[in-house]
């Protein structure tokens, strides 16, 4: 992993380790280290390694470590059995000869030590304690990118898919953990709990041993499960693909950068990093939302007050929607991992693809009202903001992992923030102005 990817991925582990996991984006295989794989990723593939263990671990246990006893079965058949030496298994036939009713056999009967069993029990109430944990998280993450994905488009459709398969993921991982707490339970004949004492004597077969070095990394996540799975990944992991960890690392700083200026968000943000959707931001009693991947389509109104036009569909990767003069104002950041001055410039034609569906009127006139600003983000070695027209309504914010300096953005931001709070104060007075009017009629 070279630097400039592995300083982005600290980052965002810093912030948010889901923030890592491909999601709805391209992936790529990167070696990994401490801190590579997501947090959702990691139990996943925990689950899978344990309850496929499982069958294992029974199997050694029933043939290494059973208790041999034996059981008497009584049956109404001669096969493979003898005389019982109970006399109720006796009966008297027509001729009053006394026969054989039942018959008995010996057989041998395994009876399993329980005590591992409850131990794996608990090991398998650890992981089900932490999918609910993060079932709950993600759920909340998919349903709300779900929202964000009503476009009509091939790619849009294939975001759903993607989203219902991560779900999918997660309640069948939950189903492994119910079977495997089945197939504990059908191993003996009475009931059991989980105990958190590990079993003494412990067994001593080749699975057993496995599993009391994985239970290590479980009870202690923080400490081992890392580099565990760097062992059983085979020294690879899957991350987002290189532009997107960009994209998301661009977010968060863009995130700090707003709570800097003081804007708050009272919610989540990581399932809008991660998957797409809206964090609301508060300053003074005025809001602003920060659209991450908004999919604009054509002739369809965005909950954000914009649309597409011109092109079928598109979708920036930030957008900061405030109120302005004539209803919302929108302003575009684009990320790229590319320094070519042609590709940068480029991110402008959001101010000609995107438009607002309400109109503002010139001179009586009716006319279109675009974003007021469409820049992108890309790792320039500078400090200071590059203007590509002589309005600003494009440009760059150099944003280098390796060469990071909050100033750039923070200045970007601080207009936004100036227009926000101006634009919003104010229609916050014409409200409050009507409210009191109305309220005037009324009492007249």
């Amino acid at each position: 992993m070279n630097l400039f990817i592995q300083q982005i991925v600290d980052d965002l582990k810093d912030f948010s380790a889901e923030l890592l996991a491909p999601g709805l984006n391209a992936a790529q295989q990167v070696s990994t280290s401490i801190g590579t794989v997501a947090s959702t990723s990691s139990l996943l593939h925990a689950i899978d390694y344990l309850t496929g263990l499982i069958p294992r671990l029974i199997a050694e246990l029933e043939t290494a470590e059973a208790t041999h006893k034996f059981q008497v079965h009584y049956h109404a058949s001669p096969k493979r059995a003898k005389l019982s030496r109970r006399s109720s298994d006796y009966q008297y036939d027509k001729n009053h000869k006394l026969l054989p009713a039942r018959w008995l056999s010996i057989l041998p009967a395994t009876e399993v030590d329980t005590r591992p069993l409850r131990w794996l029990l608990y090991l398998l109430d650890l992981q089900q304690e932490e999918l609910e944990n993060i079932l709950d998280r993600n759920t909340k993450y998919i349903d709300d990118s779900l929202l964000n994905q009503q476009g009509r488009s091939d790619y849009a459709q294939n975001d759903r898919v993607t989203l219902l398969s991560m779900r999918s993921r997660l309640h069948e991982a939950q189903s492994k953990l119910e079977h495997a707490r089945v197939t504990l339970m059908r191993t003996v004949q009475h009931r059991f709990v989980a105990s958190e004492s590990l079993p003494y004597p412990f067994p001593r077969s080749q699975a057993w041993t496995q599993l009391r070095v994985y239970a290590q990394q479980l009870t202690h996540p923080t400490d081992y499960l890392p580099g565990y799975l760097h062992q059983l990944l085979n020294g690879t992991a899957e991350i987002a693909d290189t532009p997107y960890l960009y994209q998301r690392w661009c977010g968060v700083k863009l995130l700090n950068s707003l709570e800097s200026l003081g804007w708050v968000s009272y919610s989540d943000p990581v399932g809008a990093l991660f998957l797409g959707g809206e964090v609301k931001l508060h300053k003074q009693g005025i809001e602003i939302s920060l659209w991450i991947e908004p999919r604009f389509s054509r002739k369809e109104s965005h909950p954000s007050g914009f649309a597409c036009n011109h092109v079928e569909e598109t979708h920036p990767d930030y957008m900061i929607v405030t109120a302005g003069p004539y209803g919302v104002d929108g302003f575009i950041l684009d990320p790229t991992t590319t320094v070519d001055a042609q590709i940068r410039r480029g991110k402008g034609r959001y101010l000609n693809t995107i438009e607002t569906t309400g109109m503002a009127t010139l001179a009586g006139v009716p006319v279109v009202r675009n974003p007021l600003r469409a820049w992108s983000a890309a790792p320039l070695h500078q400090s200071h903001c590059e203007l590509d027209d002589v309005e600003g309504r494009t440009g760059t914010i150099p944003m280098h992992p390796l060469d990071w300096t909050p100033k750039p953005l923070r200045e970007w931001l601080s207009d936004i923030d100036h227009y926000a709070l101006a634009w919003g104060k104010h229609e916050r007075d014409l409200k409050q102005a009507e409210a009191e009017t109305k309220n005037i009629k009324l009492a007249a």
